[in-house]
Protein backbone atom coordinates (compact mmCIF):
# COMPACT_ATOMS: atom_id res chain seq x y z
CA UNK A 1 0.00 0.00 0.00
CA UNK A 2 1.34 3.08 -1.18
CA UNK A 3 1.66 6.11 1.66
CA UNK A 4 0.53 9.63 0.97
CA UNK A 5 3.40 11.96 0.39
CA UNK A 6 2.78 15.32 2.25
CA UNK A 7 4.60 17.33 -0.04
CA UNK A 8 4.90 21.26 0.62
CA UNK A 9 2.93 23.91 -2.42
CA UNK A 10 5.20 24.48 -5.23
CA UNK A 11 6.25 28.05 -5.89
CA UNK A 12 3.59 30.13 -6.85
CA UNK A 13 4.99 32.14 -9.67
CA UNK A 14 5.54 28.96 -11.19
CA UNK A 15 3.02 28.14 -14.27
CA UNK A 16 0.38 25.43 -13.55
CA UNK A 17 2.22 22.77 -15.90
CA UNK A 18 5.61 23.50 -14.23
CA UNK A 19 4.13 23.11 -10.31
CA UNK A 20 3.13 19.93 -11.51
CA UNK A 21 6.89 18.99 -12.23
CA UNK A 22 7.86 20.68 -9.26
CA UNK A 23 5.31 18.51 -7.00
CA UNK A 24 6.55 15.04 -9.15
CA UNK A 25 10.34 15.91 -8.59
CA UNK A 26 9.81 16.43 -4.77
CA UNK A 27 7.51 13.03 -4.71
CA UNK A 28 10.06 10.97 -6.41
CA UNK A 29 12.86 12.29 -5.17
CA UNK A 30 11.15 11.51 -1.20
CA UNK A 31 10.23 8.42 -1.84
CA UNK A 32 14.13 7.35 -3.25
CA UNK A 33 15.12 9.59 -0.24
CA UNK A 34 13.04 7.14 2.39
CA UNK A 35 15.08 4.54 1.23
CA UNK A 36 18.18 5.89 1.62
CA UNK A 37 17.31 7.54 4.67
CA UNK A 38 14.75 5.43 6.72
CA UNK A 39 14.94 6.85 10.27
CA UNK A 40 15.48 10.62 8.88
CA UNK A 41 12.60 12.16 7.87
CA UNK A 42 14.79 15.99 7.87
CA UNK A 43 16.77 14.48 5.45
CA UNK A 44 14.36 13.28 3.27
CA UNK A 45 12.39 15.88 3.03
CA UNK A 46 15.95 18.13 2.65
CA UNK A 47 16.78 15.95 -0.14
CA UNK A 48 13.27 15.81 -1.86
CA UNK A 49 13.08 19.76 -1.87
CA UNK A 50 16.71 19.91 -2.77
CA UNK A 51 15.91 18.13 -5.40
CA UNK A 52 12.54 19.73 -6.70
CA UNK A 53 14.45 23.23 -5.96
CA UNK A 54 16.72 22.55 -8.65
CA UNK A 55 14.10 22.84 -11.31
CA UNK A 56 14.32 26.42 -10.27
CA UNK A 57 17.65 27.46 -11.78
CA UNK A 58 17.50 30.37 -14.18
CA UNK A 59 20.01 30.40 -17.20
CA UNK A 60 21.67 33.23 -17.19
CA UNK A 61 21.15 35.22 -20.14
CA UNK A 62 23.88 36.01 -22.68
CA UNK A 63 21.84 39.00 -24.77
CA UNK A 64 18.77 40.78 -24.93
CA UNK A 65 17.40 38.17 -27.06
CA UNK A 66 18.45 35.58 -24.60
CA UNK A 67 16.27 37.97 -21.74
CA UNK A 68 13.30 37.91 -24.14
CA UNK A 69 13.12 33.87 -24.39
CA UNK A 70 13.17 33.47 -20.59
CA UNK A 71 9.52 31.74 -19.60
CA UNK A 72 7.46 33.91 -17.23
CA UNK A 73 8.30 32.34 -14.35
CA UNK A 74 11.66 32.86 -14.62
CA UNK A 75 11.62 36.81 -14.55
CA UNK A 76 10.60 39.21 -12.00
CA UNK A 77 10.74 42.46 -14.01
CA UNK A 78 11.66 42.83 -17.98
CA UNK A 79 12.10 45.95 -19.72
CA UNK A 80 13.80 48.13 -22.18
CA UNK A 81 15.23 51.36 -20.74
CA UNK A 82 16.96 54.18 -22.82
CA UNK A 83 20.09 55.63 -21.22
CA UNK A 84 22.02 58.30 -23.30
CA UNK A 85 20.39 57.13 -26.88
CA UNK A 86 21.22 53.47 -26.22
CA UNK A 87 18.73 50.96 -25.52
CA UNK A 88 19.20 48.44 -23.58
CA UNK A 89 17.07 45.34 -22.36
CA UNK A 90 17.08 44.58 -18.11
CA UNK A 91 15.89 42.44 -16.37
CA UNK A 92 15.63 40.57 -12.85
CA UNK A 93 15.30 36.90 -13.18
CA UNK A 94 13.23 34.94 -10.20
CA UNK A 95 16.71 34.17 -8.30
CA UNK A 96 17.70 37.68 -7.90
CA UNK A 97 19.73 38.24 -10.42
CA UNK A 98 20.47 41.24 -12.49
CA UNK A 99 21.41 41.68 -16.41
CA UNK A 100 21.17 44.41 -18.68
CA UNK A 101 22.78 43.89 -22.69
CA UNK A 102 22.72 46.65 -25.30
CA UNK A 103 19.78 46.08 -28.08
CA UNK A 104 21.84 45.77 -31.33
CA UNK A 105 21.05 48.43 -33.54
CA UNK A 106 18.63 47.63 -36.73
CA UNK A 107 20.79 47.02 -40.20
Amino acid sequence: MATAINAPTAPDHLSPAYQKKWLATYSARLTQAKVDFPDNESAQRTTALKAANALLAVPAPTSAAEIDKLDEWQVIDRKTIVVKGISTRVCVTADGRKYSFEIPAAK
